[in-house]
């Protein structure tokens, strides 16, 4: 029963106020953003939107080997953007795809350091983004790249 605080939002602020937020946990990796110049606002609650993008930015730090990049990515799509969180470490099991977002689950990888992790951050931001009106799921990145893509969609102001 999330309500967001709906106001205008530049996802280049979001985007910036999330990286500041994880500076200390990819002080070791490589950020690459990958975001237009002229995308349109979003109304959004940016509180709960930095959130999502934190839990993510600081899951792919983790499961990230030190050195890899860590790229955001947002492209528009008529009424919506689409907004992409990819990392290079091992990704996810197959089985486990749909998995990661059901609260207290933590994919079990080769690329976990032994960070610990209650399993709520991915079932926070699934509840988070589909109080906004998007959706959020996970895939591996395709060959020849290793890692995970977290992908979410959000509508416009517009």
């Amino acid at each position: 029963a999330l309500s967001p605080k709906r106001e205008p939002c530049d996802l280049h602020d979001l985007v910036g106020a999330a990286l500041r937020r994880c500076a200390k946990a990819l002080a070791q990796h490589k950020v690459k953003l990958s975001i237009p110049a002229n995308l349109p606002l979003l109304a959004l609650d940016d509180v709960l939107m930095e959130q999502v993008l934190a839990n993510l930015l600081d899951n792919a730090a983790k499961y990230t080997p030190a050195g890899s990049t860590v790229e955001i990515a947002a492209a528009h799509y008529k009424f919506s953007l689409v907004i992409t969180v990819r990392d290079e470490g091992p990704g996810i099991p197959e089985e486990d795809l749909q998995r990661v977002f059901d609260k207290f689950f933590r994919a079990r990888t080769d690329g976990d350091r032994g960070r610990g992790g209650t399993g709520l951050g991915l079932a926070i931001c699934r509840g988070v983004i589909r109080a906004h009106g998007g959706v959020i799921y996970a895939r591996n990145n395709r060959a020849p790249r290793t890692g995970a893509s977290f992908i979410f969609t959000l509508p416009t102001a517009e």
